[in-house]
């Protein structure tokens, strides 16, 4: 392959922790608009998940994603931190905390008004929830495995700086069995790495690997048809975020495009947008906790 702008390193796992977590006491409030469509149980239900996510956002912050990157951004102040952190995931939200328990009863309290539409007044009605939890952060495991990139099939020959036409290779070992699955972004768009596009479907939940053994990955192989992958950038210098997976079991692999030409006759990857690329490793984050392990490396390809 000739044009690859981000890999993918995105390795899922985790480790229970034995020791108790800090708890923080936090309140938070949200209103819903009561259609008519919607059953008052509903609405309360659905008041109370926005003031419990306010609540957990105002605590450990808003997860805010951005191209190939998610962000923890804080509440009170805006400033935003990037994050290789875990997730939890209330309606659909993700979030970097976790309820305890709910301290006393949600308070619930009907508010009306009118508003104009097209020059018409029209009466609404809204529901108030705010709520009191005690919370905890949601911890991120360390990475329990090893990857780096390489410019040759060798693993002396680690490095993150390449020139345009250089293949790439990646070193990878783990202490378990598992499944791992590599992407690479660029410019709003995610590639899939890894398994290849070549191989069969069994495959597309991630590519077996065994514990305590280590791989050259993108070394040809002939069984599947792949010739390597050759980096390349339009521009004097370029940054490229490669996410590498390790999972315990096959993921359910994101909605991906077919494969691509370039104007040069390449092939490309399969892909999708780095915005659902992130969502999509967001919700495994959440609710694969125990089984996934994530990381990312940054390279850059230089002409």
């Amino acid at each position: 392959m000739r044009k690859i702008v981000s890999l993918l390193c995105l390795i899922f796992g985790v480790t229970v922790l034995a020791f108790p977590q800090k708890t923080v006491k936090v309140r938070g409030s949200a209103q819903v608009e009561f259609p008519d469509h919607l059953t008052r149980l509903d609405v309360k239900k659905q008041a109370e998940e926005l003031a419990t996510i306010d609540a957990l956002e105002r605590a450990f912050g808003r997860v805010v994603i951005q191209g190939n990157t998610t962000y923890l951004s804080n509440v009170q102040t805006g400033k935003q931190t990037e994050t290789k952190a875990a997730f939890n995931t209330i309606a659909n939200t993700s979030v970097k905390g976790e309820v305890v328990r709910v301290i006393g009863d949600p308070v619930f309290t009907d508010l009306t008004g009118t508003r104009s539409i097209d020059g018409k007044k029209e009466s609404y009605t809204e529901m108030r929830c705010e709520i009191e939890i005690e919370a905890r952060e949601v911890i991120t495991p360390p990475v329990n495995f090893t990857v780096y990139t390489l410019r040759c099939a060798d693993k002396n020959c680690k490095t993150t700086d390449f020139k345009t036409d250089e293949p790439l290779f990646m070193y990878f070992t783990s202490p378990s069995t598992g499944y791992i699955s590599i992407f690479l972004d660029e410019e709003g768009l995610t590639q899939c790495l890894y398994p290849y596009n070549t191989m069969p479907e069994e495959y597309e939940g991630g590519v077996p690997v065994k514990g305590d053994r280590e791989y050259i990955l993108f070394g040809r192989q002939q069984e599947f048809s792949f010739t390597g992958y050759l980096l390349y950038t339009p521009n004097p210098r370029s940054i490229n975020r490669i996410f590498v997976i390790f999972s315990r079991q096959p993921l359910n692999k994101p909605s991906l495009k077919d494969v691509e030409i370039d104007e040069s006759g390449y092939r490309l990857p399969k892909s999708l947008k780095s915005e659902d690329f992130q969502r999509w490793l967001n919700r495994y984050r959440s609710f694969e906790k125990a089984n996934v392990e994530v990381d990312y490396i940054d390279i850059t390809i230089s002409k």
